[in-house]
């Protein structure tokens, strides 16, 4: 699994030093209005129960927002939507993110804090739409009323 350096500024924002950190192909994720996502960030199993895990935000090329890290670092905001589950005995940990909203989408983040880096293990894209997901509901009952017609017409 790829791993990429990110170095903090600020106790809020982190520097990605290596280009590539971004250059994985993100996942995509879509979700709608007020569901809950819950991401699985593998690392590595020689890492103790010590290591502090990481969300993260990108809010441009080389730059991310931490939302969520576990155990809490003193003086990092808490972002109450986002929050870490370490599985140590398992070799990851569970990032959660509930109430999405619109304004949610975009590109995250999970890895390691050591040594004022991030490690990152895993790059989601975000796309969080609003209410019902009209369209396929709208395809969706088009397709089933046409099933239904052709069945009548064979049982006629």
């Amino acid at each position: 699994m790829a791993r990429e350096a990110t170095r903090l500024l600020p106790p809020v924002l982190l520097v990605l030093l290596a280009s590539g950190s971004w250059e994985q192909k993100p996942e995509f994720l879509h979700k709608l209005e007020g569901e809950t996502i819950s991401v699985k960030c593998l690392y590595q199993s020689w890492q103790d129960s010590k290591t502090v895990k990481a969300w993260c935000r990108q809010v441009s090329a080389r730059t991310c927002t931490v939302l969520a890290t576990y155990p809490r670092i003193q003086g990092m905001p808490w972002k109450p939507r986002n929050s870490i589950e370490d599985g140590v005995r398992w070799g990851y940990f569970i990032v959660t993110m509930t109430e999405l909203k619109v304004e949610d989408s975009g590109f995250y983040s999970c890895g390691i804090y050591k040594s004022s880096e991030i490690l990152t293990y895993r790059n989601i894209y975000l796309v969080v739409s609003p209410g019902e997901f009209f369209p396929f509901s709208v395809w969706f009952s088009a397709i089933l009323n046409h099933k239904m017609l052709e069945l009548e017409k064979i049982l006629t």
